[in-house]
């Protein structure tokens, strides 16, 4: 005689299949979107065109101001958050968090400016790192938070 399950227990069991099905989907698309966003921002860059990132330094009396405008194309399937700022214990230098929200499929600019008070001293110092935080937020599941030498801009004369 075959033994008969309870249908609680068979409620449960598809709830549970369901659960796994649904969990593998999620995790299936935010790879595909990530992927997707990775693909778009390297295939830019290995172009050689590299329009994704503009900038100019200007001096304003002794102080020097870098804005810095990138364009963020978001690939994937979920929107995308990207934010931009600088550690504010920079001796002599400012910033405003720049950030910005890329919908799936669109593109987005996210402008960002630095001032640093007096351009002549910080050229002189033997310390020309700025230290910065770039954070990417791919909407609701992950974030990622990236530290960055904000003074390699100022010596490249930005990108």
């Amino acid at each position: 005689m075959k033994h008969k399950k309870p249908g609680g227990i068979r409620a449960l069991q598809a709830v549970s299949i369901t659960l796994s099905v649904v969990v593998l989907l999620v995790i299936g698309t935010i790879g595909y979107s990530g992927y997707m966003d990775y693909r778009g921002v390297v295939s830019e860059l290995s172009s050689g065109n590299n329009s994704l990132v503009s900038g100019k330094i200007t001096n304003q009396g002794s102080a020097g101001v870098l804005s810095l405008n990138i364009t963020i194309p978001n690939g994937g399937v979920y929107t995308l958050d990207v934010s931009v700022s600088c550690d504010a214990r920079a001796i002599n230098v400012t910033c405003d968090q720049a950030s910005v929200n890329v919908p799936a499929g669109k593109q987005e600019v996210l402008r960002f400016r630095m001032v640093i008070g007096n351009l002549a001293a910080y050229e002189a110092s033997a310390n020309k790192k700025i230290n910065g935080t770039v954070a990417i937020q791919l909407e609701p599941f992950v974030s990622v938070s990236v530290g960055v030498d904000l003074g390699s801009l100022i010596r490249q004369g930005t990108g």
